[in-house]
């Protein structure tokens, strides 16, 4: 954490920031050398006891609470505490849920994050992160997805416009109202068309290398919860991925495919990819493992500097 508070103060001394004065702009100071920088607080999480700040420039960082002068963590925390009290008078963003007649009348769930709502000063959209449920309630992933929606300022969209039973039944149609929806999304929500994600439990893990082959050669990134590419090594996908492959440690069926997908990715799509393993079988990964692998992307394909 010290390195990164030393690169986050030489950035902002040295490297062009810009975006209008708001509200929340604040010197925050580093106890160890009483160093300064200038950021906005976005958030401050009691459990890690970790505090996000936010450049003028758009770059976010988290770092330990305890890297600040005292007086700057009682003011994290109390900016945090007013954060509390205006989501109970104003309400907490919700997941917007809706049917698509676009789609063949299948729900999407929309998550807009806090930092995304509060319209931060930033000239560049957001990333976005579309994502699919083996069972095709997709509602439960997105929740568990929230964390890194809040902390990266991605867009999550879910999409229940695939299930396994659905594409058993027909694929073309899946993947013809799967389209329907990312193109209803390019239409109706504002994203950065280069920072496009898509994610997914099992099967939606696979749908997710699918619509990276078939619904936009521009896919920026996939999340794979336990999902693989069932040898289905045949077809184009968007290049140069970063590749979250996100197993639990005793899902047999995910791990057997791990070398076969990264080689085939590393090799065919020059992609990069990053394994993260959780305690567990053939599971959703914990959100804080879910983090990580948003994260990753987010850092991998500089989405805070393009």
């Amino acid at each position: 954490m010290t390195i990164r508070f030393i690169l986050l103060y030489f950035y902002c001394a040295f490297s062009f920031c810009y975006g209008n004065n708001v509200s929340g702009l604040d010197n925050w100071t580093r106890a160890k050398d009483e160093k300064s920088i200038e950021a906005y607080f976005v958030s401050f999480n009691s459990k890690t006891n970790q505090v996000t700040l936010k450049m003028k420039n758009g770059q976010s960082h988290t770092i330990e609470l305890s890297v600040l002068i005292p007086k700057h963590q009682t003011r994290a925390k109390e900016l945090h505490m007013k954060m509390v009290h205006k989501e109970k008078e104003t309400g907490k963003p919700k997941i917007e849920s809706t049917a698509l007649k676009e789609a063949g009348g299948e729900m999407v769930h929309i998550y807009k994050p806090v930092n995304h709502m509060r319209n931060l000063p930033t000239n560049r959209p957001p990333p976005i992160l579309f994502l699919y449920s083996p069972s095709g309630k997709s509602l439960n992933i997105v929740k568990r997805l929230k964390p890194a929606a809040e902390e990266l300022g991605w867009i999550l969209v879910g999409v229940d416009a695939y299930s396994n039973s659905k594409v058993k039944r027909n694929r073309s149609k899946v993947m013809q109202n799967t389209k329907a929806t990312f193109n209803w999304a390019k239409e109706n929500l504002s994203f950065d068309s280069n920072k496009i994600v898509f994610g997914g439990m099992s099967g939606g893990g696979w749908w997710s290398y699918q619509s990276a082959s078939e619904v936009t050669n521009k896919t920026a990134g996939i999340i794979a919860f336990g999902g693989w590419m069932s040898k289905m090594y045949n077809q184009k996908y968007s290049r140069r991925m970063a590749v979250a492959i996100v197993n639990g440690d005793k899902d047999k069926g995910a791990l057997l495919y791990e070398e076969k997908d990264s080689d085939f990715l590393k090799k065919k799509a020059r992609a990069e990819v990053k394994v993260f393993h959780f305690p567990g079988g053939h599971v959703l990964a914990p959100s804080d493992i879910a983090l990580k692998a948003a994260r990753w992307i987010h850092e991998t394909k500089n989405f805070d500097d393009n």
